[in-house]
């Protein structure tokens, strides 16, 4: 039997936090069997039908909005059932959820990984973590030097180990198919070169923004967004004020975004706040150059030699950015960053590290 790995997160919809922890059970499927907890149920069967790994891993709890006292036990007995080597935490109410259960549990190993420091600007959220983080004593690990940072600056005390989010470069690579082919068989215009963001439609991600520096690019470039939201409808009336109806394509979730990557000349994410994002690595695996907004651990997620950063909340500087970006010529592919410095492989293996470690310093 293999070895056993929990994830525990708050729900399955689409975003960063997911898709860490789908990758993480994908990628390590051949030597762990890596079981996924969703503390929510928000109709995740819509999105499992991508999943190539191990759909008897993931476990749908039913919690409802507010405080559960029943989801403890609920948890504690899934943990008793699989006997993980260690259960990994994503976010404050798995944290406190998982941690706790995991701990009734009698079980000795628990990672949590804070993926952003934005709640913890608050004092009370603060209090609150940091009272969990005392009674569950898990290893903290935060996903960006960034986020290290953020997280020291506003509870000293802690001093978390920084492995930064990796892609599976084998499955997020360069297509054999040109990029004429590519978007012909996905329906779309020929003529056009193609900016693309995967991101949710909501505020943080700064879509505007990036519709408005399309409005100052020439007409022969033109834009895919990837995503849902609840801003989709305010920002498709944006892109009939400007104009831009024929030039911007609300693609929608897509499942597998290994057919979305290779449509592009450049990825493009304009947010306003982030973590360390997961879809510009993605991109670059697949050997497009990035364009971002200078914001949280972005600069942490781009290859040097091709991405550029640009200051948020600017259509004007990131237009210019975006044309540099298509007229940039260059040898080197982003890919390679991606392979040597953020790949899944390793983070998987640098998270397996701490655990090898706790159990010698025990032993010693």
């Amino acid at each position: 039997m293999k070895p056993v790995i929990v994830h525990v997160v708050q729900h399955l919809k689409p975003g960063g936090i997911e898709s860490f922890a789908l990758e993480f059970q994908r990628a390590a499927q051949p030597f762990f069997d890596v079981h996924i907890i969703s503390l929510e149920n928000h109709h995740v069967k819509d999105y499992w039908h991508n999943i190539d790994c191990g759909k008897k891993f993931i476990h749908i709890l039913d919690k409802k909005p507010g405080w559960q006292a029943n989801i403890f036990m609920q948890l504690k007995t899934l943990f008793e059932q699989i006997k993980p080597i260690y259960v990994h935490t994503h976010h404050i109410g798995p944290l406190i959820y998982g941690g706790i259960a995991a701990r009734l549990a009698n079980i000795n190993h628990i990672i949590h990984t804070e993926h952003d420091a934005w709640h913890l600007a608050e004092f009370r959220p603060r209090l609150l973590q940091q009272l969990i983080i005392t009674l569950v004593r898990p290893i903290y690990v935060a996903d960006a030097n960034f986020v290290a940072k953020q997280v020291k600056r506003l509870m000293p005390s802690l001093n978390p180990i920084v492995i930064t989010n990796g892609v599976d470069t084998d499955k997020f690579k360069p297509s054999v198919l040109n990029k004429n082919k590519l978007q012909q068989q996905a329906g779309l215009p020929s003529q056009f070169k193609f900016i693309g963001c995967a991101a949710r439609l909501e505020s943080v991600k700064s879509h505007e923004v990036l519709i408005k520096a399309l409005a100052k690019l020439p007409n022969n470039i033109a834009l895919l967004l990837a995503g849902t939201g609840s801003l989709q409808a305010q920002l498709e009336q944006l892109v009939l004020q400007l104009h831009l109806e024929n030039r911007v394509f609300f693609l929608g979730h897509i499942s597998d975004m290994t057919s979305f990557y290779p449509l592009l000349d450049v990825f493009c994410l304009s947010s306003n706040n982030e973590g360390l994002p997961l879809s510009p690595m993605e991109a670059q695996a697949c050997g497009v150059p990035v364009v971002l907004t200078d914001v949280g651990g972005c600069k942490e997620a781009v290859c040097r030699k091709t991405g550029i950063m640009v200051k948020a909340n600017n259509p004007t500087l990131l237009a210019q950015a975006l044309i540099r970006s298509l007229n940039q010529k260059s040898n080197h592919s982003p890919r390679q960053f991606i392979q040597n410095h953020r790949s899944i492989n390793n983070m998987i293996k640098q998270y397996l590290s701490l655990i090898q470690l706790e159990l010698r310093c025990k032993l010693c």
